[in-house]
């Protein structure tokens, strides 16, 4: 008698000692809820996959109604999650929770968390009703853990929201649904986000981290507000042309050289605003019009040479003090040529060797139609060798590659008690955000003597020897008047093609 009586009283305490927990952890209707399951009050048949089925349907409904995008779940989030949780994650500190989100998957720039308990997977749905009013419309993703509690009386739920950032792609830009991407370093592996101005229309994209801050990026828009990598605009487009049997490759280089500035007239920047950068043209574009300011025609000559076999690439950095800039060099065996397309005059009889110019022009990157290369050490005096593979760094900016993530975020935290709890992580540090430079190359030439102020165009005189069907001195070499025709001007439906 006396042990049955001591099993009784160890079940009555146990069963006391739930109903506590409950009662602590705010579940005073466990038991209710477990009375109406024995009474087939509750549907068992709920199961927890049909309940997240049924959440993000409860979320995406306000925004079906205003036409934002749905949410879609993130099955990596959604795993991450599941584990934190089935490891026994702290969920009364969502601070900390979503803090190691944004350390987990550094590509989310903004994150919602939410918390709930409830004894019933229907109640926990009606627990997070109230969520969908504190989704932010730029919320892209969502991801849903589980996990039972109170001996299995009860469900906790872990609710993930937030902006999961695209790989950042030029192309995307022109869509506008969003300025932010994600994005990796390609030489300190660091990844970070980039917010890109959507006023500017050219400029480079530097890393964020203190010890690296190198450009791993340039982009600029075409004249359909298109954006591009830089080595984009190089196309392989070459004229019409008809050049002598017997020239040198220095004699053709300079040909196409004096074609380009008699062809080719300085413009500034057609629409652009004040403190705009500029849009781009593509050769066949610059052609067309006869006219383009320094990287228009610096991409004009650098791609009429590639496709003539030369080693060539455009530069772009400063000269002098004067500001931003472009221009072409080539490397002919052992020698580098620095050819100025819109203000220097081609002279065969000395050929502008990069090693000669001195400190005057210097530049921060130069890519050829498959490469762009960044500077290793940008503080170092500038020596003039654009194919040293000590100096640059070569990026293939098709082929990014991911790196470890390394992040930093701030937070705040919403809600009260009798609701779900709930923080949102929204700001994105200063040192996660890519750096901007911006380089007005029209700034130079509208400071030289010698161009007229406020004219819009500015017509570079050739010298004589090298138009017409004259001999060029000392070479023994015959220029055409005019080595190309000019082609049909393009309309805006036209697309220059690769």
């Amino acid at each position: 008698m006396t042990h049955r009586f001591l099993i009784a009283a160890i079940l009555i305490s146990a069963t006391l000692a739930g109903v506590v927990g409950a009662l602590k952890d705010g579940h005073s209707d466990v038991w209710h809820v477990w009375w109406q399951r024995l009474m087939n009050k509750v549907d068992v048949g709920y199961s927890p996959q049909r309940f997240k089925v049924d959440l993000v349907d409860h979320l995406n409904y306000p925004r079906m109604a205003t036409k934002i995008p749905p949410l879609s779940l993130d099955g990596e989030l959604e795993t991450w999650a599941q584990a934190k949780v089935s490891d026994g994650l702290d969920l009364t500190d969502l601070n900390a929770v979503a803090e190691m989100v944004k350390v987990a998957l550094p590509r989310y720039a903004k994150v919602l968390v939410v918390s709930a308990t409830s004894p019933s997977l229907e109640g926990l749905l009606k627990s997070f009703q109230e969520t969908s009013q504190q989704v932010d419309p730029e919320t892209t993703h969502v991801a849903c853990a589980m996990r039972e509690s109170a001996g299995g009386l009860s469900h906790q739920a872990l609710l993930i929201m937030g902006q999961r950032l695209q790989d950042f792609s030029p192309e995307l830009l022109k869509q506008g649904r969003t300025n932010q991407f994600f994005n990796v370093c390609v030489h300190c592996g660091r990844s970070h986000i980039c917010r890109i101005p959507t006023d500017q229309r050219s400029m480079g994209l530097e890393c964020p981290n203190p010890d690296c801050g190198k450009t791993y990026a340039v982009i600029a828009a075409d004249r359909k507000g298109n954006f591009h990598y830089a080595n984009e605009f190089l196309t392989g487009y070459q004229p019409p042309a008809l050049f002598p049997r017997d020239q040198s490759r220095v004699q053709e280089l300079f040909t196409i050289w004096a074609a380009v500035h008699e062809n080719c007239h300085y413009v500034k920047d057609a629409g652009a605003r004040k403190n705009q950068t500029d849009s781009w043209q593509f050769a066949v574009e610059t052609q067309s019009q006869m006219a383009g300011d320094c990287e228009d025609s610096s991409l004009f000559l650098a791609d009429w040479l590639i496709a003539r076999g030369f080693l060539a690439r455009v530069a772009l950095g400063k000269y002098g003090d004067l500001g931003g800039h472009a221009w072409v060099v080539v490397k002919i065996e052992d020698k580098e040529y620095l050819l100025e397309s819109t203000e220097a005059l081609p002279d065969p009889d000395h050929p502008p060797l990069a090693s000669q110019v001195g400190s005057r022009y210097v530049p921060d990157v130069i890519f050829d139609r498959f490469h762009l290369y960044v500077r290793k050490n940008e503080s170092a005096i500038w020596n003039g060798d654009y194919w040293s593979t000590k100096l640059w760094t070569q990026i293939e900016p098709r082929a990014l590659q991911r790196g470890p993530a390394s992040t930093e975020s701030s937070h705040r935290a919403v809600g009260s008690s009798g609701r779900p709890r709930s923080t949102v992580k929204d700001l994105v540090p200063p040192d996660r955000l890519a750096r901007m430079r911006f380089h007005s190359s029209a700034e130079t030439f509208g400071q030289l003597s010698g161009f007229p102020s406020g004219a819009p165009v500015w017509s570079v005189p050739i010298a004589d020897h090298l138009l017409g069907a004259q001999q060029v001195t000392g070479r023994g070499a015959t220029v055409p008047e005019r080595i190309f025709t000019p082609p049909p001007e393009l309309s805006d439906d036209d697309e220059p093609t690769s």
